[in-house]
This record gives structure tokens, C-alpha cells and sequence, in this order.
């Protein structure tokens, strides 16, 4: 084998291992973008932390800078989530926590949709249920219709 076919598949071979080593700074980079992910960034846009595009973005950075001494510090996600809604209310959360008040947030939507499928089978079944004929009604006695008769005549005799 000639000695540039060794050299490439040596260039190769380091080509594919540095390719899949990946730095420190990356793997920190990533999970400060995952746990941004679940932050809602307080700038005044509709993104979270970790998607935030503004320039200059003082709440970004300034929770970017906390997940990074936390991860640093060698913290969980949970217990950095906890700390920044600690600080920052539950409103910084992406996501509600399902608990208490908010947990009626995640249940209503199943329920609102069961209660309207409840709605909607039984206005069908009403639908196609058949409809008693017309003219049910019982008919008048001739007793009772001449007794309202005669009252009747009477009280327009007495407004002439």
C-alpha cells in the first residue's frame, strides 16, 4: 500500500472520530438551549429563552448567564427550573405546572370535549326521534265550549 493511501485513510479516520466527539462548550450549549426551551422569555416577544431572536436581549441574557453558573455549579434541570421560577413567578415557565389552579389549564380541553359529545349524541337522538302527529290535543266537550260561549255574549251585552 502506497504511503498517501495510508495518509488519507488516516486523514479519514480522524475526520470521523473528531466528528463525533463532541466539546464540553457543546454539550453546555446544548443543554442551555433545552432547559431555555421550557422559559418563556420576558422581553415582550412570543418566544422562549432559548429561542429568542432579539438583539440585545437583556432577559435572555441575563438567564443564559444563571443556567450557565448553575450548570457549571453541576445543577439539574429541575432544580435550575425551580430556582428561576423561584425568582421569576410561574409565569417564566413555558409550560404551567399540572398542579393546583393550573391543572384545570390542562383538564378543561378533555373535558370540554367529552361535555360536547355528550351535547351533540343527545340533540341527535332528539332529532330522530319521531314526532307525535298534529292535533293531539284533546277536543273541547260541547258543554264547556257553550258555557264560555254564553259568558262570552253575556260580557258583550253588558259593554253596549
Amino acid at each position: 500500500m502506497k504511503s498517501w493511501h495510508k495518509a488519507s485513510i488516516l486523514f479519514l479516520l480522524a475526520l470521523v472520530l473528531s466528528a463525533q466527539t463532541v466539546s464540553t462548550g457543546d454539550k453546555m450549549h446544548v443543554r442551555l438551549r433545552a432547559i431555555g426551551e421550557k422559559l418563556k422569555c420576558q422581553c415582550g416577544c412570543s418566544y422562549t429563552v432559548g429561542s429568542c431572536n432579539m438583539l440585545n436581549c437583556h432577559f435572555k441574557s441575563e438567564v443564559d448567564a444563571q443556567i450557565s453558573a448553575d450548570l457549571g455549579a453541576g445543577a439539574d434541570e429541575a432544580s435550575i427550573l425551580g430556582k428561576l421560577k423561584e425568582k421569576y413567578g410561574t409565569l417564566v415557565l413555558a409550560a404551567p405546572p399540572a398542579e393546583g389552579f393550573n391543572l384545570v389549564g390542562w383538564l378543561m380541553p378533555f373535558i370540554g370535549l367529552v361535555v360536547g359529545l355528550i351535547a351533540v349524541r343527545y340533540i341527535l337522538i332528539r332529532w330522530r326521534r319521531p314526532r307525535p302527529a298534529l292535533g293531539g290535543a284533546p277536543a273541547a266537550s260541547g258543554a264547556l265550549v257553550e258555557k264560555f260561549r254564553d259568558q262570552m255574549e253575556k260580557e258583550l251585552a253588558d259593554l253596549e
